[in-house]
């Protein structure tokens, strides 16, 4: 149950995160989300934890049943970068998940001077 709960908060907050006119990169069935998240550098292992998490709401999501829209269901994944713990590299890496990836909904990086690039 509890960890039902924090799923629950987890996705919650992850939903109010995205902007509400923006639209999914979907590929048939699935949603994809977008991540430059520290994998490596000095926020490594809370980037790391945080990825976890991530994955932790997809998986539970998934598992569910997946998320549906104008009833239509979807599964989710999610895209990862290793943002390097630089807010140059996180920058650099959202606008290839926009421009090259196609990506619109985004989950955050760790770091709020990486979130502010």
């Amino acid at each position: 149950m509890r960890i039902f709960k924090l799923s629950i908060a987890l996705l919650s907050g992850l939903f109010l995160a995205f902007s509400p006119i923006a639209f999914a990169k979907v590929t048939g069935n699935t949603i994809t989300l977008g991540s430059a998240i520290s994998f490596t550098g000095k926020y490594s292992s809370n980037g790391i934890h945080a990825s976890n998490g991530y994955n932790l709401g997809v998986k539970r999501v998934n598992e569910m049943g997946g998320v549906k829209v104008g009833g239509k269901t979807y599964k989710l994944e999610v895209k990862y970068y290793d943002d390097e713990s630089t807010p140059a590299r996180g920058a650099q890496l959202a606008e290839r998940l926009i421009k090259q990836d196609g990506i619109k909904f985004f989950l955050g990086p760790y770091s709020s001077g990486l979130t502010k690039a």
